[in-house]
């Protein structure tokens, strides 16, 4: 955190205290992750992602009182709007989250405090940067809420989801949604082209110098996701289509390598 603005750090620790002001002896710890620690944060712009383990199940946590919490927030700080995302979960599911079940809750940016029907092992991506570049907000190190987890899952999961942000249907996407899509596969080719753990500025510089002809198109998505416009003509969206799918072929292509796959 000590790279952040002044601003960003206020909010972040503003709601840390918040979390564990609502969650009392609940909380048994609380994980800041993301661009906010590894660099690549864009104040104004990107998100804050945590998260956040309870000692009991989150069906046992009051998400009526967390839902009120994350309200007063952002109606205190406006500019936070869509802009947190916070998993809840138990620390009985976090450590089995292979088998578990789950269940959990989420915050994220366009979606309301909710209990996901989603399975803890679909948030392999999230344990896995948590636990290896995350800040402990409160309570003990990521490495001891969350439990080991193989480069070679992490490079498995992101396949998985590079392979469903390019099959969505984009047809009516904002410019901020191809924008999406297009650095997200770029970070995801880097990923599991070489395991690494990148950010998505550095993975559209990746992806620029294997496929040249694409810093355009890249160029507009790292510039829509700013809000400085991008994509608003049919041939531009038409040509990030193909990137996209370009980008999606390319990291099918990829195969394991021996070795891959330690953490």
């Amino acid at each position: 955190m000590d790279d952040l603005d002044p601003a960003t750090t206020a909010f972040v620790d503003g709601l840390a205290a918040e979390v564990e002001a609502t969650l009392g002896p609940e909380l048994v710890g609380l994980v800041l992750y993301g661009s906010a620690v590894t660099g690549g944060f864009d104040p104004g712009i990107s998100d804050v992602d945590l998260v956040a383990v309870t000692a009991s199940g989150i069906e046992h946590v009051d998400l009526a009182a967390l839902r009120l919490m994350h309200d007063a927030v952002v109606d205190r700080q406006p500019v936070w709007t869509d802009r947190v995302e916070v998993v809840y979960l138990g620390q009985a599911a976090l450590r089995r989250f292979r088998a578990s079940p789950g269940p959990l809750a989420v915050i994220s940016p366009g979606e309301p405090l909710h209990r996901s029907d989603s399975r803890p092992s679909d948030w392999l991506q999230n344990w896995f940067y948590a636990r290896e570049t995350g800040i402990a907000l409160r309570g003990p190190s990521p490495t001891t809420l969350i439990p080991p987890i193989r480069r070679s899952e992490l490079v498995a999961a992101v396949r998985r989801y590079a392979g469903e942000v390019a099959g969505r249907d984009r047809s009516s996407a904002s410019r901020g949604g191809i924008a999406y899509a297009i650095l997200t596969l770029c970070r995801a080719w880097r990923t599991v082209e070489t395991g690494a753990m990148t950010s998505k500025a550095d993975g559209a510089t990746w992806a620029v110098a294997r496929l040249p002809a694409s810093a355009s198109l890249v160029d507009a998505a790292l510039r829509a996701r700013l809000g400085l416009g991008g994509f608003d003509d049919a041939p531009t969206r038409a040509d990030a289509e193909l990137l996209i799918d370009l980008i999606a072929a390319e990291i099918a292509a990829v195969h394991p390598r021996p070795g891959r796959g330690s953490t």
